[in-house]
């Protein structure tokens, strides 16, 4: 799920970039003078032109009011920012909510354990810990441990179960058949999906 938002908001961003116009042929920046430029109390035009903002510049000019505008921080003509810079960039900015309560995509791998066949019915204690790669990839399911459940030996002393709650084969449930998923290799951006 956050893998989908942190695509969702770069290919905004990215589009959001592509949508600029190009700019003004005079190669100005800022607003341009209406076509008729009446003259001031004083009678000084300068004092009396109205002023029409290019949409560009407006837009900019709304963004860089909103400093939780993500158009204030991006750069006309470079390349958008990856997701990991964006995060990171909040992170500096001590931003915790929104994607900045995310962690930059590679800093929290997969966790690799026994696949849970669809059809398998959990025992009571065992839940489907469902993953998905940086670049959006489903993995399947693995078999974790509840954090709800108590498991305990033969003398109802409580088990020690590992700090990832991940299953071991050992100590798989009955009836569930022991094989390890696979994490999929990156995908290739420039290969057909």
């Amino acid at each position: 799920m956050a893998t989908l938002l942190v695509l969702v908001v770069v290919g905004g961003i990215g589009y959001f970039l592509l949508q600029q116009p190009p700019p003004p042929p005079s190669g100005g920046e800022g607003p341009e003078p209406a076509a008729t430029a009446p003259a001031g109390a004083d009678g000084n035009p300068a004092n009396a032109t109205s002023m029409k903002p290019h949409g560009t510049t407006a837009r900019r000019i709304r963004a860089a009011q909103d400093p939780d505008d993500l158009a204030a921080h991006a750069i006309p003509g470079e390349p958008a920012p990856t997701m990991g810079e964006v995060i990171e960039g909040l992170h500096r900015a001590g931003i915790r909510s929104g994607l900045g309560a995310f962690n930059p995509p590679g800093t929290s791998p997969p966790l690799v354990g026994l696949a849970v066949p669809d059809d398998y019915v959990l025992p009571e204690g065992y839940v489907r810990h469902h993953q998905a790669t940086d670049d959006g990839q489903p993995i399947e399911p693995i078999l974790m441990y509840s954090p709800d459940y108590e498991f305990v030996d033969a003398a109802g002393q409580p088990l020690a179960i590992p700090a990832d709650r991940v299953v071991p084969p050992q100590h798989a449930p009955p009836g569930l058949p022991i094989r390890q998923i696979r994490i999929p290799p990156p995908h290739d951006p420039d290969s057909p999906p």
